[in-house]
Parts: C-alpha cells; sequence; structure tokens
C-alpha cells in the first residue's frame, strides 16, 4: 500500500457542537413509517446499527464550507410542464 504522509498522525478528538446522539428504534421505525416501510426486528436492530455507524462516519468528514452548502433535495421537484 502507498505510505501516505499523515499515516500515524492523530488528531486530538474534539467535541462538535452539532453531533448527533444515536438513532433509537423508535426513531427509526418512525422514520420508516414516514415512507411506508414497517421496520420490525429481527431487522430493526441491523437497520440501527448499520445507520448509526454511517452517521458517525459521515460525522467525522470534515470538509471547508460543506456546512455552508444548502442540501438538494434527493427527489427533485414534480414539473408538470416537462411531463
Amino acid at each position: 500500500s502507498p505510505h501516505l504522509a499523515n499515516e500515524g498522525v492523530r488528531r486530538p478528538k474534539r467535541k462538535k457542537e452539532n453531533a448527533m446522539s444515536p438513532l433509537t428504534n423508535s426513531d427509526i421505525q418512525a422514520m420508516g413509517r414516514a415512507v411506508n416501510l414497517d421496520i420490525q426486528e429481527p431487522d430493526l436492530s441491523q437497520v440501527a446499527y448499520s445507520l448509526n455507524a454511517m452517521l458517525e462516519a459521515m460525522d467525522k468528514i470534515e470538509l471547508p464550507g460543506l456546512n455552508g452548502v444548502e442540501p438538494l433535495p434527493i427527489i427533485p421537484p414534480f414539473d408538470p410542464v416537462s411531463r
């Protein structure tokens, strides 16, 4: 593997002001219901674990100016003229 310039360098841990607490099973079930998904055990535990791990990993991404960019909608707005 290629040698990385920052290999072995550790950043000091700092608490982010906007860090989220982990989502609960109840939170995940509510989000699922919002999109017509009924998430029950044994899937619920796996979804909770995976989603919380992904959110934790994303929270560690530090790109300059990232928080200043407005999020885009996942689904484009409906435009009846173009259909």
